[in-house]
């Protein structure tokens, strides 16, 4: 029976979480993880048998967050708008957390699409998604929205786009004479609400 430290094992998925953000799952290395956590590779192990099994903890934790975002959906005690508007600032706080996850998602899709569905589908644990509250609302006449697809494939972009591209537009910014820093992720959180308000209309 392992003797497990919750402070060693912290620090493990801290560092694994970086690791993996930066290199997704098959450029990841246990050596760097070990590394980052301050730990020797034997202790990783010890663990973690292997770097899988690492990185199914920490992808899990962080789907796992995402889906818990979602429970604001149900919220029948609020008008619907405005748990968009909540379920686009946790979606918000959640990037600034987990800066790299957008485009690692993509990277891990692109690499193992099957396994990525079933670690979907264990996370979700029945949370109603956007996509799909958007369309019933529409459908039930809760909202008027032209096409519930391309508002969820626009907002989700305008939420994720900026941390993706962020390296871009740090250079963009700077060579002309501007930052990109919190104050425009703050000015940008404040036009995706604007967006809301103006393509979501109560009926």
């Amino acid at each position: 029976m392992k003797l497990i430290d919750s402070s060693t094992e912290h620090k493990i998925l801290e560092a694994a979480k970086t690791e993996f953000l930066e290199f997704g799952l098959y450029g990841a290395r246990m050596q760097n993880i070990a590394n980052r956590a301050g730990i020797n590779k034997a202790l990783l192990h010890y663990y973690f048998r292997n770097k899988e099994k690492l990185f199914d903890k920490v992808f899990e934790s962080a789907l796992e967050r995402y889906f818990s975002n979602m429970d604001i959906m149900s919220d029948n005690r609020l008008d619907f708008k405005e748990r968009v508007h909540l379920l686009v600032d946790r979606f918000l706080d959640f990037l600034e957390e987990y800066p790299q996850m957008a485009l690692f998602l993509i990277k891990e899709v692109s690499a193992n699409e099957a396994l990525f569905i079933e670690k979907v589908e264990k996370s979700q644990k029945g949370n109603i998604t956007l996509l799909k509250a958007l369309l019933e609302a529409r459908d039930s006449g809760v909202i008027s929205v032209q096409d519930p697809l391309l508002f969820f494939v626009q907002l989700i972009s305008m939420c994720t786009y900026p941390f993706v591209a962020k390296p871009l537009f740090t250079v963009i910014a700077s060579r002309n004479g501007t930052n990109w820093n919190s104050a425009a992720i703050k000015a940008m959180r404040t036009s995706i609400h604007n967006f809301i308000d103006h393509q979501l209309n109560p009926i």
